[in-house]
């Protein structure tokens, strides 16, 4: 069976672990037109081993779906940090950096996201100590580059053990690898509620605006989702020299514009199953939206015990945390869970193909989508552009009825 006959090698999420554990060298990883990471085989040096296609969702007709009866051994917690500080410098609760922490000091090296300006790309990376490990906090909302983090998990799993936080998409395929090697006690995986992952061209396009209209040609930190108005809100705040030079606006949030429009998600995130199964992780975290918490604007987040591994370790952070047993009715309404997208495809296109242009910039981007959009779009985007001149308070109550 020759792999490059699979179509689902150019639909996938690009986990890009079959380049990590391809035998021959025979895959590489490059953005294709569209600025999503995709796997390019070499034909002369590809031998057909298929252990590519094990470790990738897209070739597996089983997965593993979780019923509500399985959710109710897999027990769903509102958290938070007891460390002020620290939930004001994460996406939700913070508890991604003390389980981080704790796992550091259990001997796992930890691989997480971190942003990269030089190469304008968030990509996984290995941390050994727990200063390594400030810079995986903060949600990415763009696609990491992993081939080169993941190249050394490949190659050491056996002898050492690693703890990975990534989409779901990243732990199957990391799991399946476990699981053919027969390593799965060297790994703790923590994946995440996850929505999907827009063209890295959005971003490409945003970044450029902000460093043209600043005269800058450096970010030193990008905060995806800065609490510069509560939890809650969606705001890029850049920094530069330790202040924040750039903290986006209704008029400036092209980036999110495009990405909660759905229309610049991968292919592979229009169906993907794995949203909405926990049976490859040992912990799923995410923002806890919903009613439960409209009044909140420091950071609560969802974490999902899947495994026993998992209560041990979540029973280790207790003190530091305040935590209370949730039900999934609370919380997975609010979530992509089980979610299909289906785009429309000639206003996905007009806009996939505005961004790579070169002569355009995320303008431009935004007007080819909004020229496509009707009516009930249109006036769904004035309102909620109405919103955030209002209190974070009226705003989050609001914006559920949207």
């Amino acid at each position: 069976m020759n792999i490059t006959d699979k179509s689902a090698l150019r639909e996938c999420t690009s986990c890009q672990l079959c380049a990590a554990v391809c035998p021959k060298g025979a895959i590489s990883i490059a953005l294709n037109d569209d600025g999503f990471y995709r796997p390019i085989v070499d034909n002369d040096i590809c031998i057909d081993c298929n252990i590519c296609t094990k470790v990738c969702y897209k070739f597996d007709s089983n997965i593993k779906m979780s019923s509500s009866e399985d959710l109710e051994h897999e027990p769903l917690f509102s958290a938070w940090s007891k460390d002020d500080e620290l939930v004001r410098s994460t996406t939700s609760g913070g508890i991604g950096d003390l389980l981080a922490r704790q796992l550091i000091e259990e001997g796992y090296k930890v691989v997480g996201v971190c942003y990269n300006d030089d190469k304008t790309r968030a990509e996984h990376a290995i941390a050994t100590n727990i200063n390594e490990t400030l810079p995986f906090r903060g949600s990415k909302y763009i696609q990491s580059y992993t081939l080169d983090a993941m190249k050394t998990v490949v190659k050491q799993c056996r002898g050492e053990k690693y703890a990975v936080f990534g989409t779901p998409c990243q732990i199957y395929a990391l799991s399946k690898l476990a699981e053919m090697r027969k390593v799965r006690g060297n790994f703790f995986f923590v994946d995440l509620y996850c929505h999907g992952c827009p063209s890295l061209h959005v971003w490409t396009k945003y970044q450029n605006y902000i460093k043209k209209k600043l005269d800058i040609t450096h970010f030193d930190r990008v905060d995806f989702r800065s609490k510069v108005r509560g939890w809650g809100g969606f705001y890029v705040v850049v920094v530069v020299d330790e202040k924040p030079v750039f903290t986006s606006s209704p008029k400036e949030d092209g980036f999110y514009e495009l990405f909660f429009s759905d229309q610049v998600l991968n292919d592979g995130c229009h169906d993907c199953k794995l949203r909405g199964t926990l049976e490859y992780t040992d912990i799923r975290l995410g923002d806890f939206w919903g009613k439960k918490y409209l009044s909140n604007h420091r950071g609560v987040s969802a974490v999902s015990v899947v495994t026993e591994k998992a209560a041990d370790l979540f029973d280790k952070i207790r003190p530091n945390i305040e935590c209370n047993r949730c039900d999934y009715s609370e919380f997975l309404p609010y979530q992509s869970w089980g979610k299909e997208y289906a785009p429309k495809v000639p206003m996905r296109m007009a806009v996939l193909d505005s961004l790579k242009d070169e002569s355009q910039d995320i303008g431009d981007a935004i007007s080819a989508f909004r020229r496509h959009q009707n009516f009930k779009g249109k006036l769904k985007r004035c309102v909620k552009g109405c919103l955030y001149y209002f209190p974070l308070s009226v705003t989050m109550f609001l914006k559920r009825f949207l």
